[in-house]
């Protein structure tokens, strides 16, 4: 005896059976359904996570540059602001007391930040920089004051930030992309 396959009973009332639910196929159809809108979504909302881990890591210096500026007042001291590609590590250096070694440097105290793995920072430019050699840190005075310059970051898939220093006004503004300092665009406006 043939037995007749049952078929889903959703949005009906079927006063004589018990039996509720969704056949293989409807369920087949809705996982195709879930699995396209994903493939669609996941890549732009992978993209904006690394967008936001971007921005985070220029806000983070530009923090840093602040606090480094602040204690050069402070302690009435010239200050290095340093980068180190090893460790992708941003380190505040009194000038008076720089470390010999590493190991050194990490038993005290500095103010410091660490990129994360998919930021990169890329050079800098610094206005009337002497050499052409490229730009790993950046000097603070005893006033807190530094040259203008630019720094760049860049996360994995090439999207680019430019934090730019302002000498004398504590300004230190983030741009989307890639500039120079010989840029029209990046002349501070108070």
């Amino acid at each position: 005896a043939k037995t007749k396959m049952q078929t889903s009973t959703v949005g009906r009332c079927n006063a004589g059976s018990d039996v509720q639910g969704f056949t293989l196929l409807e369920l087949i159809i809705v996982m195709v359904l879930i699995s396209l809108t994903a493939s669609f979504a996941i890549p732009k909302i992978r993209s904006s996570f690394y967008r936001d881990e971007l921005s985070a890591a220029a806000q983070s210096f530009v923090s840093l540059v602040t606090e480094t500026a602040q204690k050069a007042r402070a302690e009435n001291t010239p200050f290095i602001l340093r980068f180190q590609p090893d460790t992708k590590t941003f380190v505040a250096l009194p000038v008076t007391t720089i470390p010999k070694t590493r190991e050194e440097e990490q038993d005290k105290g500095y103010l410091r930040i660490t990129l994360d793995d998919s930021i990169s920072f890329t050079g800098g430019e610094e206005q009337e920089d002497e050499d052409d050699q490229e730009m790993n840190e950046i000097r603070f005075t005893s006033r807190g004051y530094t040259k203008k310059a630019v720094v760049y970051f860049e996360n994995e898939s090439g999207d680019q930030r430019s934090v730019i220093l302002s000498p004398f006004l504590g300004v230190a503004r983030i741009l989307d992309d890639h500039v120079s300092l010989a840029d029209d665009q990046i002349t501070v406006r108070i």
